[in-house]
């Protein structure tokens, strides 16, 4: 078992993308990334369309779903996310719901941005509401996130 929770705050939020890529995880609850903002500053190569990042941004938050991946789905999840060449693991620090502190946590951000805005697919945009939705984010940090459309 991996040392550290998995922060997932674009696509893998929501349940059926994490369950296709890491079938034994385990959903933790939603977690709140501070001092960092969301960002589309990748091209997907497979849609050339924009992907989430996470920024250092002093005063933001980011929010997102904790999970608890087990060893085949952390290899699963680094091939899926282009671990070492699109995204790099990074740790975080998060807070939770059931926590009392922040915790330790991982999450995958962008190696060398191709902009400060890269505009996202309808689709992948539709996931990440979904995914917010699905994992309860609150309503101001969802309707920012319908907001990157028109960015």
């Amino acid at each position: 078992m991996p040392a550290l929770p998995y922060f997932a705050y674009g696509r893998n939020m929501s349940a059926s993308a994490i369950e296709l890529a890491c079938p034994g995880h385990r959903y933790l609850g939603r977690a709140q990334l501070p001092d960092h903002r969301l960002a589309l500053t990748r091209r997907s190569r497979r849609t050339g369309t924009g992907v989430a990042d996470v920024l250092a941004a002093p005063g933001a938050h980011v929010w997102g779903a904790l999970y608890e991946l087990d060893d085949a789905d952390l290899a699963a999840l680094d091939r899926k996310e282009g671990n070492g060449w699109a995204y790099e693991r990074r740790a975080v620090r998060v807070r939770t719901d059931a926590a009392a502190g922040p915790l330790d946590a991982f999450a995958y951000a962008v190696i060398a941005p191709d902009g400060a805005h890269v505009q996202p697919s309808d689709e992948y945009l539709d996931a990440l509401l979904t995914g917010a939705r699905e994992r309860g984010l609150p309503g101001e940090y969802v309707e920012a996130l319908a907001a990157l459309a028109l960015a």
